[in-house]
């Protein structure tokens, strides 16, 4: 007997996209009790947040596209690291930046570091400020920060094409001018030219540095010694995903059709205690024998689902279940819907979809 199965999930489901909100908040687009008032609002409404943030004038849209842009890259350390850009700061800058510590506080250690010769970074993991996981995320951003051929996409000259301010073209003549006269800034060649404006040009740059500090923050958070560095692999496609049990005399093969890649969880989901996704899967069987279909992979923050669409309604934990389909053989079609139980400790997010399916075959009949 041979298996094809996809990898079972972690003990918890990885989420795809770090939260809107906690985006918003972090690079200061928006106060905390704005995006609280937002999330009242989607509970009554069941709205985009993002949406709702637009409509109630606490996000500018160029800015929220900005960020909706990131959003996936800031679940991944090395696609985060991607999108630091701009000058090189210092250590203690980005610390600041990121409001781990204050002024006085870095004066503090950096005037500590002159008596005992020791690095700024060891100082402050001394004092309990940064771990070392931490510390290695801030050197690897300065790093990529001080590379001109990284993070092409925070660039301010790319910001403000995609904001629509300039074209591309625009861009890379004013590039060119630029590097005629290396000691003037983009900025103000893109003004000189007349493309900008010196308020479009600190807009900008005021957007720039909103992204870089919330990138930051998610790479301190993905740094963190209770959150172990990870990376997400590339999803396979589910168009067409194929899970086969054979035996000798019977056989049962599972054709994905369609599969849901991923599973949003609003603050309304949270408040309700579930999330429904209707017709998330479309799924083909072929069998020479009665067969059983097995489901895997629940974890937290799922505490069971409820699956529809086989005549009867199937409850699944986190022990996974199996559904014994004595009447079919040949071939068969389902489409499945999908109530997830949330557990107390559910967390709004995108989330990698965290069902497998398999088929296995009984004696041929």
């Amino acid at each position: 007997m041979f298996e094809f199965r996809q990898k079972i999930p972690d003990s918890t489901c990885k989420l795809t996209k770090r939260p809107l909100g906690d985006i918003l908040v972090d690079g200061e687009f928006v106060a905390s009790e704005g995006l609280e008032r937002a999330l009242e609002d989607q509970v009554q409404s069941n709205r985009l947040l993002g949406e709702i943030m637009v409509r109630m004038g606490l996000v500018d849209s160029i800015d929220l596209d900005a960020v909706l842009s990131i959003q996936k890259d800031l679940v991944s350390l090395k696609d985060a690291l991607q999108l630091a850009a701009g000058v090189r700061q210092l250590l203690g800058e980005l610390l600041i930046q990121v409001r781990r510590i204050t002024p006085d506080e870095l004066e503090s250690a950096l005037k500590e570091q002159r008596g005992t010769g020791e690095k700024l970074g060891e100082i402050l993991i001394r004092l309990g400020i940064i771990s070392n996981q931490e510390l290695e995320g801030l050197l690897a951003f300065q790093q990529h920060q001080g590379n001109p051929q990284r993070a092409a996409r925070l660039r301010l000259g790319q910001l403000l094409v995609d904001s629509g301010k300039i074209t591309q073209e625009q861009l890379h003549f004013a590039l060119k001018k630029q590097r005629l006269s290396p000691h003037k800034k983009l900025g103000e060649v893109l003004v000189e030219e007349g493309y900008v404006t010196h308020e479009e040009v600190s807009r900008g740059l005021r957007l720039q540095r909103r992204l870089l500090t919330a990138a930051l923050i998610a790479i301190l958070s993905l740094c963190s010694p209770g959150n172990p560095l990870f990376e997400h692999s590339d999803a396979s496609s589910t168009d067409e995903q194929t899970q086969a049990i054979e035996t000798a005399a019977a056989y049962a093969t599972l054709k994905v059709v369609y599969q849901t890649p991923e599973l949003v969880i609003t603050y309304a989901d949270i408040l309700r205690g579930y999330v429904e996704v209707e017709s998330a899967s479309r799924i083909e069987i072929r069998s020479n024998a009665f067969f059983f279909l097995r489901f895997d992979g629940l974890h937290k923050p799922f505490k069971e689902v409820q699956i529809r669409g086989f005549g009867r309604d199937l409850l699944v934990d986190m022990q996974g279940s199996s559904l014994f389909l004595r009447d079919i053989r040949g071939f068969a079609a389902f489409e499945l819907t999908y109530i997830f139980i949330l557990s107390k400790d559910a967390h709004p997010g995108t989330y990698v979809w965290p069902i497998e399916i398999s088929a296995y075959p009984t004696m041929v009949a």
